[in-house]
């Protein structure tokens, strides 16, 4: 029996790879997108609130939204992803807004 183990270690490499002009205006634009997006929204939040008023909202899809965006936030705060948990997180506070005054002014589920 032999009284010491080789062990063969891998190196480990590294792959650099420069993004070319066209990835950097796709991310920066996703980014821009994932703001605008949830901003978007805010003119029905705006409209439930100023008018106390929730007719013609669902309260099941916009609940349904919300759970869905919560998988999304777990997703992205798992795989450490910025921009999904900017874009679902901006999403959720618009949607709960919504959620909220749909139960204060009387929406239909």
């Amino acid at each position: 029996m032999p009284r010491y183990h080789h062990h063969r270690v891998k190196r480990n490499r590294t792959l650099v790879v420069k993004k070319s002009a066209n990835y950097r205006l796709v991310d920066r634009a996703t980014y821009i997108v994932a703001i605008l997006e949830p901003l978007i929204t805010i003119p029905q939040v705006y409209t439930i609130f100023a008018h106390r008023t929730a007719a013609g909202v669902s309260l099941s899809t916009w609940v349904g939204y919300e759970v869905l965006t919560i998988v999304w936030v777990w997703y992205a705060l798992s795989h450490k992803d910025r921009l999904i948990l900017l874009y679902q997180g901006l999403f959720m506070i618009v949607q709960a807004a919504i959620i909220v005054g749909g139960l204060m002014y009387g929406a239909k589920w």
